[in-house]
């Protein structure tokens, strides 16, 4: 019981706009064809499951998210460590972030699609460079907070250099690391449902701008309705393997 209504505590916002999106659909404040209800847009979600063009789409779409998202988790944490143990290095990257942040990076997909294709090339190389932003600034400045005392404690102790890193600088940055996983993966999804609505013939972004052209609104919220579940799927993954890696939170 006292679970139960915890998790009533916890999503009352979403029951708001629920009960907020019924009343207004029942009274027809708004076209029926512009604002359907709800129950009518998880009709059509449940027959794009069950028609199969869910998964005709979502894999595509996965394989860019999570091909994009590891390699800049790859290259950004090591990066990012680096950067605050290297002086040299973070002079050398520091002014490369800082000038790069405010750009708005799919600005530059035509670009990368006049070098590497419409292809998931150009896709996977978009979501890389959004995600490796917020991965290395979080690691970084993450890195640097790290306290001197227990660095110091750790050459004290004997610790070799290998060992302060895997044993003291790496798990005092855990969590920094995965607050930056945490704002890149949402990102990566964006980027791939925008950049296969500009230009593909699968994926996620694809079946929206698919459903638009239908001119029916359930459907493009059935589509949304969708995208968002699989994100907060995707979210709930990300908290699970960090509970596991970050078990003293």
């Amino acid at each position: 019981m006292k679970k139960g209504w915890n998790l009533l505590i916890q999503y009352q916002s979403l029951i708001w706009i629920v009960v907020l999106w019924e009343v207004i659909a029942s009274l027809q404040i708004m076209p029926e064809r512009l604002f359907p209800s709800l129950g009518k847009v998880v009709v059509v979600a449940l027959d794009l499951i069950t028609s199969g063009m869910l998964m005709e789409n979502l894999p595509t779409t996965l394989f860019r998210v999570f091909a994009g998202f590891v390699l800049a988790a790859v290259i950004g944490v090591p990066l990012g460590l680096l950067m605050s143990r290297s002086a040299m290095l973070n002079d050398v990257m520091q002014p490369l972030f800082s000038l790069g942040y405010p750009i708005p990076r799919v600005a530059l997909y035509p670009i990368l699609v006049f070098i590497l294709g419409l292809g998931s090339a150009s896709k996977v190389s978009l979501i890389f460079i959004e995600c490796l932003f917020p991965v290395v600034l979080n690691t970084y400045y993450g890195a640097t907070r790290v306290g001197k005392l227990y660095l110091w404690a750790g050459q004290n102790m004997g610790a070799s250099r290998s060992q302060l890193f895997w044993r003291v600088l790496l798990p005092a940055t855990m969590p920094s690391i995965f607050t930056g996983l945490k704002i890149a993966l949402p990102l990566a999804f964006i980027i791939a449902v925008l950049t296969e609505m500009i230009g593909s013939t699968i994926g996620m972004g694809y079946l929206l701008s698919y459903m638009s052209a239908s001119l029916m609104q359930e459907k493009v919220l059935a589509c949304v309705f969708l995208i968002t579940l699989v994100g907060y799927l995707l979210n709930l993954l990300l908290q699970v393997v960090q509970r596991k890696y970050v078990f003293w939170q």
